[in-house]
């Protein structure tokens, strides 16, 4: 007999079984709601799901119900644990809401959530419009509602109420926006790319932000919002928060890239640093170049590189190729530092020395990356194979050459073409409800029955 009911119960359990998600996120006060809906499907009939689910941090569940009424729930270290009223049906759907306090960080409101999902199907987010609003891996569809579109749990960063906002950025310092909408357009035109979303600055003094973030950068972007130094002077600070803004770009663009390495990303943003230095006429060192002789008056200034051509002829010589998997952060000594962004650089001018808007097939090709990539290699090979050449600038095993290519690189004009694109976005359709399933007072008896056999089968089986 024993054999047999397992037998039975294997049968039932194996059945098919999939469910759809949706997120509707709205405020009331200081705090966020969450009503989610879950839309549990099966190929067979099922009395009952047993479903364990992982919510957010410091949430107050409100309410637990199907379309019989309330569910009763365990709920510890994050863990919902429920099972549906018992209904034999091929659908079902359950309504979940929360409520969750509102954090604050650098003086915005901020809300991060990891939402649950069924890994192999589709969770929808509803949400109010919001200056930052951000989940990778997901289609987003921003308008007077954001709806967005993934499969499995989503990740969501929201942040707003700056006290000052224009049209790309929100802050709470004294700094003049609109300076910084005037040069917006580097980005976008190097790119490709029209963000949707508005990015937050910080400013901070030094010993704050050596205490925070890196002691040897001027800016950084970390999450949608951009953190900056006090003490820098007007241009040095607009020319820093277009960098960091080239970052805020990239983070859409590498939203799959979970590999934490960096020559993309920093090569780009250095490229519009560089940029934003010929604009401002202020003089950069050159990038594996000479020193560069400057003159004010009477007086001769002389600004030297970082790294000669000969640092870079010594790499190639070594065979060494560990700026694939550079990162700043990941060095203490500022040699290899300054080498990893000075190289990352150099190939992104190689690639538009001949056409300014190059990047523009590149930035579109990542955007349609919809899978998570961890392996370093693959996501090297990836992007390589988007550019369609070996990650080498100026490769020579001559110095001589070397030291015409990083020449010609240093004094190359930055053609900056006009964005054509639209906003990334997607029409993201938001799934019906589909109808309880009705039955008739014979159905209903059999369920009765049926539920009666399978708490007795329970009971039966505790015994063993």
């Amino acid at each position: 007999m024993r054999k047999v009911i397992l037998v039975f119960l294997f049968l039932i359990l194996i059945f098919p079984v999939n469910g759809e998600v949706i997120h509707n996120l709205y405020l009331e006060d200081n705090e966020l709601f969450v009503n989610s809906t879950l839309i549990l499907k099966s190929d067979n009939s099922l009395d009952y799901w047993n479903l364990e689910i992982m919510l957010p941090e410091k949430i107050e569940i409100l309410g637990l119900k199907d379309e019989l009424g309330k569910i009763s729930y365990n709920f510890s270290e994050n863990q919902l644990e429920f099972r549906t009223n018992r209904r034999r049906a091929k659908t079902r759907i359950v309504n979940l809401i929360f409520k969750k306090n509102l954090e604050e960080e650098s003086g915005f409101k901020i809300i991060d959530l990891n939402l649950f999902g069924f890994e192999n199907d589709t969770t929808t987010i509803i949400s109010p419009t919001f200056p930052y609003f951000f989940i990778p891996n997901a289609q987003v569809e921003y308008g007077e509602k954001i709806k967005a579109k993934k499969r499995g749990a989503a990740r969501v960063r929201i942040i707003f109420d700056g006290k000052k906002e224009s049209e790309h950025y929100f802050t709470n310092s004294n700094l003049n926006l609109s300076l910084l909408e005037n040069y917006y357009w580097i980005p976008e035109g190097i790119t490709g790319l029209k963000i949707p979303v508005k990015f937050g600055i910080v400013v901070l003094q030094d010993e704050e932000y050596n205490k925070k973030l890196e002691y040897w950068s001027s800016g950084t972007f970390r999450d949608g919002i951009i953190f900056v130094r006090e003490n820098l002077s007007k241009n040095e600070k607009i020319t820093t928060i277009l960098h960091e803004t080239t970052h805020g770009f990239n983070s859409f663009a590498l939203d799959w890239d979970k590999t934490n390495i960096s020559w993309f990303d920093e090569g780009v943003a250095c490229y519009v640093t560089s940029v934003m230095s010929r604009l401002l006429n202020e003089t950069k060192p050159q990038i594996f170049g000479e020193e560069v002789k400057l003159k004010e008056g009477r007086t001769i200034y002389s600004l030297k590189p970082n790294l000669k051509p000969e640092d870079l002829f010594d790499y190639y010589n070594k065979r060494e190729k560990w700026v694939l998997s550079w990162h700043p952060g990941k060095y203490k000594e500022n040699y290899r530092r300054n080498f990893g962004y000075a190289y990352s650089e150099l190939f992104i001018r190689e690639c538009l020395k001949e056409n300014g808007s190059a990047l523009h097939r590149v930035y579109q090709r990542l955007l349609n990356i919809n899978k998570s990539i961890e392996d370093k290699d693959k996501r090297n090979k990836i992007i390589l194979n988007i550019f369609g050449k070996e990650f080498k600038p100026c490769y020579s095993l001559n110095l001589e050459e070397i030291k015409n290519c990083t020449t010609e690189l240093n004094e190359m004009s930055f053609e900056i073409p006009q964005v054509d694109g639209k906003e990334i976005d997607y029409e993201v359709a938001i799934p019906e409800l589909p109808e309880v399933e009705n039955y008739s007072f014979i159905d209903l008896l059999i369920q009765r029955i049926k539920g009666f056999f399978g708490s007795l089968t329970e009971k039966i089986l505790s015994l063993f």
